[in-house]
């Protein structure tokens, strides 16, 4: 049997439209107080583990009022924001994880990365997002970020009808956010942060590089929160954890038995989607739970949605969905070394499972929202 997730388990799907809903009235899921401009800030891989591990370098969100929730499954950002932005599950919204197999067009895709040339966002994700909810509404809907997300194929599958204001520091960001309020009576704004998870990934979350980005995003959030308007509210939230895995903890896939006429491997290190050409027998999944021990869940596709994980799966998503999941329960990656990038079997920082490190995340409350 598969184990149970968290009863918060989803929640950051209600972020941005309760966001939104705190302005129209509409919709307010997390039941926030009324005003007239909302921002939320989404920090790419805060954990909560992560914060309050370590808390003395954050002491601003540390005091900050707030919860926590958990993201969505996977734990992975393609997953996670589009959830967030649309309101949806992943089985609703169709962004099942990070890689994906198509099987009618048999080619890999990147759902962060790889939407735009073969797959069209708006066919790929065809749900209302929030963001085109804000401009029904007359509320001007503004995304600050990197310049490099500007115009991406995941950004107009997930946040369409937005006015994107690139920003390259996250100081930056901060001063575009507070000139978007000062010239809009009604705003919703989605500032993104996307360091701490770079960060992470390359040199591990308990990094001392990772720890100043946590700083200076705690410097960056006080600032930010001492110059809202009255009736503006402001929400922190994240996409998912972090765990820290050493290169020892590895477990390559290719050299585990029952894996015949595997045709592409997708997910994240820590959830790896396998899809094969022929159907997998019993004997097969028995041989690979045997060589994986208890380090890993193994669920067939039909397992994973009977459990609810994806939530009420549309046909289109069901399609996208692996054959097989084997999913990280110990601190360990997995890798197929005929499928795998070696950049990114050279990450510390991973995220994808459903440990409490990875679907943790807060969500914090300043300004008009407390």
């Amino acid at each position: 049997m598969l184990p149970a997730l968290p009863k918060s388990f989803g929640r950051l799907s209600d972020v941005f439209a309760s966001a939104l809903g705190a302005i129209t009235g509409v919709d307010n899921r997390l039941g926030l107080r009324r005003v007239e401009q909302s921002v939320v800030v989404l920090v790419d891989g805060l954990g909560v583990s992560n914060l309050n591990y370590r808390s003395g370098h954050a002491p601003f969100l540390t005091r900050s009022v707030g919860t926590k929730i958990s993201t969505v499954f996977p734990s992975t950002t393609a997953a996670a924001i589009a959830s967030f932005s649309t309101g949806l599950l992943p089985g609703r919204h169709g962004l099942v994880g990070y890689q994906i197999f198509d099987r009618d067009k048999n080619q890999s895709v990147n759902l962060l990365t790889g939407l735009g040339a073969d797959f069209s966002p708006e066919q790929f994700q065809p749900n209302q997002t929030i963001s085109e909810r804000a401009t029904e509404a007359g509320v001007p809907c503004f995304v600050v970020g990197p310049a490099e997300y500007e115009n991406s194929g995941y950004s107009n599958a997930t946040m369409r009808l937005t006015t994107y204001l690139a920003a390259k520091t996250l100081d930056d960001r901060v001063r575009s956010t507070l000139a978007v309020l000062d010239k809009n009576p009604k705003a919703l704004v989605y500032l993104y942060v996307p360091e701490l998870d770079q960060t992470a990934h390359a040199f591990g979350s308990q990094s001392f590089k990772w720890l100043e980005k946590l700083e200076e995003l705690d410097g960056a959030i006080q600032e930010l929160q001492h110059r809202l308007p009255k009736k503006a509210g402001m929400l922190l939230t994240a996409d998912h954890g972090i765990v820290d895995v050493d290169p020892n903890q590895h477990i390559f896939l290719d050299e585990a038995p029952g894996l015949e006429n595997l045709v592409a491997v997708g997910g994240d290190p820590r959830c790896q989607f396998l899809y094969f050409q022929e159907a997998i027998s019993e004997k097969q999944i028995s041989e690979l739970k045997s060589w994986l021990t208890d380090r890993c869940l193994v669920a067939t596709k039909e397992e994973i949605s009977n459990a609810g994980w994806y939530g009420t799966l549309t046909h289109e998503a069901s399609g996208r969905l692996p054959d097989l999941f084997i999913i990280a329960i110990s601190r360990v990656a997995l890798y197929h070394r005929d499928f795998a990038r070696k950049k990114s079997m050279q990450m510390i920082g991973q995220h994808g499972s459903i440990s409490p490190e990875e679907l943790s995340v807060p969500l914090l409350r300043f300004g008009a929202f407390i």
